[in-house]
């Protein structure tokens, strides 16, 4: 029997000690020198990315909109680059995704994700129908834990998510502060020490 979600990061916090999730936003103008020699950069960014970070967080969040920008050859990078995440980590596509249309495609097939982002509430239902999926409402405004679903406070860089003690599981994210913390041939450990300060703090 799988793990629901919410133990699947529960087990990753205590294991890696760490609550963080590093959103994976690439652009092109902002990639590392090292990284801007390729013709298809996002690939070997995010997996030099992963390969230097993935055990001081609990996993990933796969800014969908930045992929989109290359087009085709972003999608394919991005369907590239998630078999670098190991299996113990959280893998979230942030769409934000409107209606269930999408729910075959991110948990099934190539994609195989833990969760996603969504634009309101009522499609929550649709997309955790099964317990080891996960689904993040976009929230604006102060953090509240009177809600009984999921939710990605994104001015607070804040996800949080109800447990089985009745309280809320948090998750930090990480964002372009961190992801660019480094422009020169080690940029990918740069990333790295920027999460484990972001991680001691």
């Amino acid at each position: 029997m799988a793990i629901s979600f919410t133990e699947k990061f529960e087990a990753i916090q205590k294991t890696r000690q760490s609550n963080l999730i590093l959103r994976m936003s690439p652009h092109v103008s902002q990639l590392p020198l090292p990284i801007q020699r390729y013709d298809d950069p996002f690939l070997p960014f995010g997996k030099a990315i992963i390969n230097a970070t993935q055990n001081v967080v609990c996993g990933y969040m796969f800014d969908l909109a930045a992929y989109l920008a290359l087009g085709a050859a972003g999608i394919i990078a991005l369907e590239r680059t998630l078999p670098y995440v190991d299996s113990n980590s959280i893998r979230i596509l942030h769409g934000p995704f409107t209606g269930s249309d999408y729910v075959a495609a991110a948990f099934e097939g190539n994609f195989d994700l833990d969760a996603v982002t969504l634009a309101n509430e009522v499609d929550v239902a649709a997309y955790t129908s099964e317990p080891w999926r996960g689904a993040f409402v976009m929230m604006n405004g102060n953090i509240r834990e009177d809600i009984s679903y999921s939710a990605y406070w994104s001015d607070a860089g804040l996800l949080t998510l109800p447990n089985d003690t009745g309280k809320f599981s948090k998750m930090r994210v990480a964002g372009d502060s961190v992801l660019y913390a480094g422009r020169g041939d080690d940029f990918a450990d740069q990333v790295c020490a920027a999460l484990e300060k972001m991680r001691n703090e």
